[in-house]
């Protein structure tokens, strides 16, 4: 073994140190990739459960505010929906997907955290019954002119229109009775109240007036079925359905606190365990390594060293040629790797400088081209801004124009220039638009499509031609449908833009029939009307940037253009049927990410 080391090379030299801290660093790093994993693990799990438990307490944020604000909000008891419902079904996706996904993290050995994790799956379980139940409770409750109180409203607003029925004063000491009841929460007024309106009944069947009782019999009625709700939602804070969820919040946050304080001490212990091994280790190899490091250093540097003063020596005296580098007990690579590594530094110095330059040009070439685009983005902002200003103050000054104009012929050449300004207005318009569909990312969110159908129809209401064409909408949603829905704004603004502009004047019965289907993955829009229709030899041209297959277009010929570019970026796919005379259909498909938004456990927890 000692002679192998005698040898006069480098490689029988290093073999040894070399052996020596390979193997160090592979037990190091097994080591390391041991206690780090621990330590992933046990943090892992921490920072689930510290996320699980701030989604919950959000969850119980939302419900608050829910039912302080959103229980009392018209558009929810008129359409039943709530963005604080739909803020919390999606927290509540999450918490549940979290608590999937840890569970499935844990260990074999982990049987009490496990156990913890079970138990906050059956406290939520029954925090989203209780709060399903709730919310239930509150829509059959109604608001002002909705649900059961809304009834109940309309059968005392019928009393009071009835004449010869009810005095208004006996009607509104019924009604404070039911106010003193849904303010103080005290059932004296409800019987009461049931008491005076059974006064009031003897008095309208005496009087035979079986409308007014009816109205009576009907309000009463509701009352008392309100009353019933309120009974089950809870007079006070200490009972009915408002009071469980209390308790259940409280039980559920102990319980978070309980498993949090748990994980903290598990990943504290993993740390302080990895810490300690982990630094016995390194000091044991640092030992080791300063003792084959010294070894190395005896062998190889004082053979080196002796060359580097031999080197020094040559410079100075301008004699390399002459000098030799034969050394005793040197390795002979120390020969051929000076001379090497000059040429070698000699070439590098060269190339670098070459990168170096080269660099600097594409720097330079990278930062013009995002100043450029930077440029172009507040040009095309700046323009249009600056184009609209002037836009405008002409409409305006069209309008005092034709006011205080007495000349009727002028009212044609100022129609005309209105005409022209409003298609600059469009065409300004279309650029932006042009811009941000290609610049700004996509930002999926629950798009109601009939309701965004009807917002669209409303707004070219007033366009001329528009209230002569029947709008036939049929939305078919087994699911929702999630999507950018500025973009789907624009798809269908341009199909019924156009569908209104070119349609057929000459037809006595001019339509727009929009199918729409949706299903988990995709959404299917078929658009067709019966209005001029495009010449075969159009078709392929349609999407063209600047193009008019009609030629009595007044557009700029970049609607369909932005129309199949906003196709692309939704990654869809569109089809154009048309024949002149009877009419052009678009069929549309796009993708669904309602999957990709809400999870698939949505339809498991909303079945």
């Amino acid at each position: 073994m000692r002679k192998f080391f005698e040898f006069n090379s480098i490689r029988s030299r290093m073999l040894a140190g070399f052996l020596v801290l390979t193997l160090l660093i592979v037990l190091i790093a097994i080591i390391s990739l041991y206690t780090l994993n621990n330590i992933r693990y046990a943090t892992n799990i921490d920072r689930s459960i510290n996320q699980l438990q701030s989604n919950t307490l959000i969850l119980i944020k939302s419900d608050d505010d829910f039912f302080d604000i959103g229980a009392t909000d018209s558009v929810y008891f008129k359409s039943h929906y709530s963005n604080y419902i739909v803020k919390r079904d999606s927290l509540n996706k999450k918490i549940q997907l979290g608590l999937t996904v840890t569970i499935q993290r844990l260990r074999s050995n982990a049987t009490s955290i496990e156990l913890n994790f079970a138990t906050i799956q059956n406290t939520l379980a029954t925090y989203n019954q209780k709060f399903l139940a709730l919310e239930g409770l509150l829509y059959q409750k109604g608001f002002r002119d909705y649900g059961m109180e809304g009834q109940m409203r309309l059968h005392a607003h019928q009393l009071e229109h009835i004449p010869s029925a009810i005095s208004m004063v006996d009607l509104l000491s019924l009604r404070r009775h039911e106010k003193d009841f849904f303010l103080r929460n005290d059932f004296a007024y409800v019987i009461q109240l049931n008491d005076l309106a059974q006064q009031f009944r003897q008095k309208l069947v005496l009087g035979k007036n079986s409308l007014a009782l009816q109205h009576l019999n009907e309000y009463v009625n509701y009352f008392n079925r309100l009353v019933s709700i309120q009974t089950q939602i809870g007079i006070d804070s200490q009972s009915g359905l408002r009071h469980e969820l209390n308790l259940l919040t409280d039980k559920l946050s102990q319980e978070f606190l309980s498993l949090s304080e748990y994980s903290s001490r598990e990943a504290s212990t993993t740390q302080r365990n990895a810490f300690f091994y982990f630094g016995l280790l390194v000091t044991v190899a640092v030992f080791i390594s300063l003792f084959s490091s010294f070894w190395l250093a005896k062998r190889l540097s004082s053979p080196i060293a002796r060359l580097s003063r031999m080197m020094n020596t040559a410079i100075r005296e301008h004699n390399v040629k002459q000098v030799d580098f034969s050394l005793n007990n040197a390795a002979q690579e120390i020969n051929i790797l000076t001379f090497s590594f000059l040429q070698l530094i000699e070439q590098t110095n060269g190339q670098l400088k070459e990168i170096e330059k080269k660099s600097s040009l594409l720097e330079k070439g990278n930062e013009e081209l995002k100043k450029l685009n930077q440029e172009l983005d507040s040009f095309i902002y700046s323009t249009a801004h600056d184009l609209r200003s002037p836009l405008t103050s002409l409409l305006g000054l069209l309008h005092l124009a034709k006011m205080e104009s007495t000349q009727p012929d002028l009212k044609t050449y100022f129609d005309m220039m209105e005409s022209s300004i409003h298609r600059m207005e469009d065409f300004i318009s279309q650029i932006v638009g042009y811009s941000k569909n290609k610049r700004l990312e996509l930002a999926p969110e629950n798009v109601n499509v009939y309701l965004l159908i009807s917002e669209i129809f409303e707004s070219h209401r007033f366009v001329e031609g528009a209230s002569k064409i029947e709008m036939l909408v049929e939305v078919k949603d087994k699911f929702p449908f999630y999507s950018d829905r500025a973009r789907i704004w624009i798809l269908f603004n341009n199909l019924i833009s156009n569908a209104i502009r070119y349609s057929d004047t000459s037809k006595v019965h001019r339509y727009i029939k929009i199918n729409v289907v949706i299903n988990e993955t995709e959404i299917f829009i078929e658009f067709s009307d019966n209005g001029v229709g495009i010449g075969i030899e159009h078709i392929g041209k349609i999407f063209n940037m600047f193009y008019r297959a009609n030629t009595k277009s007044k557009g700029s010929g970049l609607g369909l253009f932005i129309f199949k570019e906003t196709i692309a970026k939704l990654k869809g796919l569109v089809t154009v049927e048309s024949e002149l005379g009877i009419g052009t259909k678009f069929v549309i498909q796009l993708p669904n990410l309602y999957l990709k938004n809400a999870g698939q456990s949505t339809l498991a927890l909303t079945a």
